[in-house]
């Protein structure tokens, strides 16, 4: 705990606070025998202070629940994505890994971690599983599309407002408070190329009296997985033929993706059991053991490959239930009591290639032992395995359970002109997770021989056919369970500040404790190692926050010849951290000023700092030991490869910062007539000591830094990132150990231009017409893994899109509705490794080769009528023109790689097009 506090950040924020008792009362010389103004009053995202004119300084978007049944998009983490704001890498629920089936928004590119993502205005538990396995996000792959009534979101920093995360923006997800009557709806979605069928059904109930309101919403969400083969864009089957009929990878439409070398072959370095080092399969074997996945190429190195990409899942399919309960009750005509349950529970399977692996093995010269460690023994003989588990039974699957639950409660109400709002929430997140088709280490080690003539039955050959029995002593499951929480009382004191000259100053004062915390376990097995290839890091901590916050808006001047308006807005926040990390606390500032010449225009600008406290799993994940490996050219044999094995250590970092931004914004609003409006906004955001973890090849390549031989006898001492070297057999130089973990160094960058127009076409004999459009432009999208680093800008060197888009034309007439939506993804620029030819026609490598991913474009159309009966149908097509991914350019070696395009990028979908129906029936 960091007892020592910022005194002054404290003070000047209880000062905005404590403006409250005596500022506020000397302000009722405002006449009470006025009249209340019957002008409604509302709460923006980014404003505790509730207002009149939904602009403010900061630029937020509002998406309603009929633009969201408009938009043709299947939920809420579609349409976040959609959103010309949602830049760069976020997950789309096509993630391997950490979060199968999870989905996240990332606000102009700075991180998933970054934004923060609100329910009704409160923060939710994070996602338990972090992504990467090292940055915890808000999963919103589950919040069900029925029972939001609208969506707001803030672009740009507001830890002023918020505190941590709030760095790109905020997404406030507000659901729905009241119905009449009651709902039921059912829509089912099928894509044309297979694959992803989908089927939602809810039930929509209210239930009002004169004094209170209460909704009921269930919904039931049924999604059927896309695998690889059945996207012929993303897919050649090994079993194409070329014109010769010869069995040829890549003839498809795709290209050469090179199919996998474990299959199975073996590595006897020292000629042990064999004439030959290299011991492949022939044709006939290779067909024997893998069927149609195997793939026989004599002129390739190791001959036997295997399919790996058919049964690979590019989509999760899952099952999902949701429960929420949304409530107010009128105690009198001055206070309130409300309170919700938003529970969720998902169950996803996502389809897996079969195990394969590849590891080095050593064998003890004298007894035949077998081990993984090469110094275990005096004298071995190295041996290299590479096999695909072929035999074990039934598909491989990651299978998932995700269940959260969410609570709140308070009340609201008004103490004389002033309003009160106290509240508690909790919300839990419990994610469960097996990995099937594992394989036992220590078990390979008991079973597997090299040599082929072993007549120990019990013994396997891994060149021939493993027994059932064999394959059930092999065969294990990877779990992980995961669970966070996270519960917040906060107190926000709101009112009239003053009467001024320009009009009436109002102000916000919250106070608000906070504790959040989460348990990330693996089983023993995977924790020590025990399974080939797979491994991660269990964790558990916690942490308390307390914070206080001021805020106000002033009107400097009004109703002056060229000032229409012009208004101050201010905030300052202190958040104090109680845990053992450097966080301590954090102080955020921002001032804002909106200007209107005239009552239809407002030219706006907002500057302020942000900062973000280190992702929990980054601070408390576990220790982690395991073995890596790297090599690099041999220091005394020419044009040999050394590889160096080292044991390495993996641990959080209690002495992590907390990161630290900066963020402004300058912007035009204009209602150019009673039916056009128009926005623009320049904006800019920087943060530094951004939290990353440290690789091999950056500690090697900064060996002044990290290498710590002789400062240390082993890793186990160090509490810092860093290795240690010793010298082998040889007098080689190598890799004992290492230490890794995350550090604050990186610095990131975005700037970008904001554009959106809304007009209602004037009233036609066939109907009404509405156009919007809106659009990003990506300036600059900087990043530096360190100070001494080069600045890296990311739109040319990682696919980031510098444009993004989206617009919709909607038209009804009496009981008929059609929208038509499009949506764009401008090109993407990146660097990779490319294979290219040179005058002789030779092949030779180039790194930091640029290539150019195409422009994204989907078209939905959406069809509606509404029946006398309060019947409401409707049908459509999602992605019109069946738009896949844009592919690498063929010489990219990523063009090999699955899923063969630029799956960071969330705007894009394997799903093509689907058609959809739907019926919804009103009581």
């Amino acid at each position: 705990m960091k007892p020592n506090m910022n005194l002054s950040a404290i003070s000047l924020a209880i000062s905005m606070a404590a403006l409250t008792p005596t500022t506020l009362f000397a302000a009722e010389a405002a006449d009470k025998s006025h009249a209340k103004e019957e002008i409604e009053k509302i709460e923006v995202t980014g404003s505790r202070i509730k207002r009149a004119d939904f602009e403010g300084v900061a630029p937020v978007t509002v998406i309603t629940a009929d633009d969201i049944a408009n938009s043709g998009l299947n939920s809420i983490s579609e349409v976040l994505q959609s959103s010309v704001a949602n830049t760069g890498g976020s997950l789309n629920g096509e993630s391997d890994g950490f979060t199968d089936s999870a989905s996240s928004v990332n606000l102009r590119g700075m991180g998933a971690n970054r934004t923060l993502v609100l329910i009704n205005g409160r923060r939710q538990a994070s996602f338990p599983s972090a992504a990467g396995g090292t940055s915890n996000f808000v999963d919103v792959s589950d919040i069900p599309t029925a029972a939001v009534d609208r969506i707001e979101i803030l672009t740009g920093g507001a830890s002023a407002i918020y505190g941590s995360d709030a760095v790109g923006g905020v997404v406030n997800i507000i659901l729905k408070q009241r119905y009449e009557g009651a709902k039921v709806a059912a829509k089912y979605t099928d894509p044309t190329q297979g694959g992803g069928e989908q089927l939602d059904l809810s039930y929509l109930q209210g239930f009002n009296t004169d004094r209170s309101q209460t909704l009921l919403m269930l919904e039931y969400k049924k999604v059927e997985s896309i695998q690889t083969y059945q996207r012929d864009d993303l897919y050649s089957p090994a079993y194409y033929e070329n014109e010769d009929g010869e069995l040829t990878w890549g003839a498809g439409p795709y290209g050469d993706a090179s199919p996998s070398s474990w299959s199975s072959r073996i590595t006897d370095y020292s000629k042990v059991y064999h004439d030959e080092k290299y011991v492949n399969l022939d044709e006939q074997q290779c067909s024997e053991l893998f069927g149609d996945k195997g793939i026989y190429r004599p002129d390739y190195k190791y001959g036997c490959y295997y399919d790996k990409y058919a049964d690979r899942g590019l989509k999760s399919a899952y099952d999902r239930v949701n429960l929420v309960l949304n409530s107010t009750y009128d105690l009198n005509d001055d206070w309130q009591i409300y309170g919700m349950i938003n529970a969720s529970y998902k169950e996803s399977t996502k389809y897996k290639d079969e195990k394969g692996f590849g590891r080095s093995i050593y064998q003890d010269e004298a007894t035949g032992a077998l081990s993984y460690d090469k110094y275990e023994f005096e004298d071995d003989n190295r041996f290299y395995l590479a096999r695909r588990m072929e035999e074990y039974p039934g598909p491989r699957t990651y299978d998932t359970q995700n269940t959260k639950a969410a609570i709140s409660f308070g009340a609201d109400g008004t103490i004389g002109d002033y309003e009160l709002d106290l509240s508690w929430s909790s919300s839990y997140n419990k994610y469960e997770k097996q990995n099937h088709h594992m394989v036992k280490a220590d078990a390979l080690l008991d079973i597997v021989t090299f040599d082929p003539n072993d007549a120990d039955p019990s013994k396997w050959y891994p060149n021939r056919q493993m027994t059932a029995e064999q394959a059930n002593m092999l065969i294990a499951d990877s779990t992980k369970n995961s669970d966070s929480s996270m519960h917040q009382f906060q107190a926000v004191f709101t009112g009239d500040l003053m009467e001024l000259p320009a009009g009436t100053a109002g102000f916000a004062t919250t106070a608000e404790w906070a504790r959040e915390s989460y348990e990330d376990t693996l089983d023993e097995v995977t924790m020590s190692g025990g399974l080939i290839g797979m491994g991660g890091t269990g964790g558990k901590g916690d942490r308390d926050r307390v914070a206080v916050a001021g805020e106000i808006q002033v009107p400097i001047l009004a109703n002056m010849t060229g000032v229409k308006s012009l208004d101050l807005s201010a905030a300052l926040r202190y958040d104090q951290y109680l845990d053992d990390s450097n966080v301590d606390g954090a102080t955020t500032p921002q001032v804002g000023l909106s200007y209107r010449p005239i009552e239809e225009v407002m030219i706006r600008a907002n500057w302020g700092k942000s900062f973000r406290a280190p992702d929990m799993h980054r601070l408390y994940a576990g220790l982690t030991r395991a073995y890596g490996s790297t090599s690099y050219p041999h220091p005394t044999i020419p044009d040999e490869v050394y590889e160096d094995n080292y044991s390495s250590i993996s641990s959080g970092n209690i002495n992590l910062e907390e990161e630290k931004g900066e963020f402004w914004n300058l912007g035009l609003v204009a209602n150019i007539t009673d039916n056009a409006d128009i926005s623009v906004d320049w904006w800019n955001i920087e943060l530094e000591g951004a939290v990353k973890t440290i690789s091999t090849d950056e500690m090697l390549d900064d060996e002044a830094k990290y290498k710590q031989t002789g400062n240390y006898n082993n890793c186990d001492e160090m509490d810092i990132v860093g290795y240690l070297t010793e010298l082998d057999d040889d007098g080689i130089e190598n890799i004992a150990c290492m230490r890794k973990g995350p550090i604050n160094s990186a610095y990131e960058a975005s700037e970008g231009i904001d554009t959106s127009f809304n007009y209602q076409f004037p009233e036609t004999a066939v109907g009404d017409f509405k156009f919007k459009v809106a659009a990003s432009y990506l300036i600059k999208k900087e990043y530096q893994e360190r100070v001494d680093s080069k600045i890296e800008e990311q739109t040319e060197t990682d696919y980031f899109p510098k444009w993004k888009g989206n617009a919709s034309l909607s038209w009804s007439y009496q009981d008929f509705r059609a929208t038509v939506a499009y949506f764009y993804t401008g090109e993407a620029k990146g660097t990779d490794t490319f294979t290219l030819i040179d005058s002789d026609g030779d092949e030779y490598e180039e790194d930091d080769y640029t290539d150019t991913l195409d422009a994204y474009q989907v078209v939905n159309i959406t069809l509606a009528y509404y029946a006398p009966w309060d019947g409401k149908f409707t049908a459509g097509v999602k992605n019109l023109t069946d738009e896949m991914p844009p592919l690498y350019d063929v010489r990219n070696d990523k063009h090999n790689d699955w899923p063969f395009y630029e799956d960071d990028n969330s705007s894009y979908s394997n799903t093509g097009r689907s058609f959809f129906v739907g019926y919804s029936q009103k009581f």
